[in-house]
């Protein structure tokens, strides 16, 4: 699910006009590649962290199947922390493309099957992805580009909210038909 959304975070940036980017240059991989190879150019994303989203844990653990009751565990539900980061042949054009990047989010906040026809290739499918720029300080920058190499490249962090991952197994449950109710009270 995770390398799917990167996939389709690559299908909709180079299907927009205003970034001018082809797939060929908007690399999906480790920002390690920025550093390790010095002939590649374009808009690197990568995922720098992820995290459970806790406010969605309260699902039910039964589903209907065939008019069947089973019991099948509730989707874990992400959060996604992608970096975007320029290395183009200048330092202006690196800036001016990670403006055109932000305006671009600005304007598409969300995707949901009803406004992108990609969103189908998810498995499970999705409801929404709703991307929000994520803020850093100095320290948490500095911490970021160090751990990748020491180089800094124009970049904005996003976090992509609400992303399932389940796998689809289920387990015969059960059904209750009837309850019963023994009581004894002595007044």
């Amino acid at each position: 699910m995770i390398e799917q959304t990167l996939q389709f975070i690559r299908t909709q940036l180079s299907n927009d006009p205003t970034l001018d980017l082809n797939a060929n240059e908007i690399i999906a991989d480790n920002l390690h590649t920025l550093h390790t190879d010095p002939n590649a150019e374009g808009l690197f994303l990568s995922l720098v962290n992820l995290e459970e989203e806790a406010t969605m844990k309260n699902k039910p653990n039964y589903v209907r199947i065939n008019n069947q009751l089973r019991r099948m565990e509730p989707p874990m539900v992400l959060n996604l922390y992608v970096l975007f980061a320029f290395k183009l042949s200048s330092y202006t054009k690196s800036i001016t493309k990670l403006s055109e990047l932000i305006s671009f989010f600005q304007a598409n906040k969300w995707f949901t099957p009803n406004t992108v026809s990609d969103t189908q290739f998810f498995d499970p499918p999705i409801n929404r992805l709703i991307f929000e720029m994520y803020n850093m300080n100095f320290e948490q920058l500095n911490h970021i580009w160090s751990v990748l190499g020491g180089n800094y490249y124009p970049s904005v962090l996003y976090k992509i909210r609400v992303v399932k991952v389940q796998r689809n197994e289920h387990t015969e449950a059960p059904e209750v038909n009837t309850i019963s109710l023994e009581s004894q009270l002595n007044l």
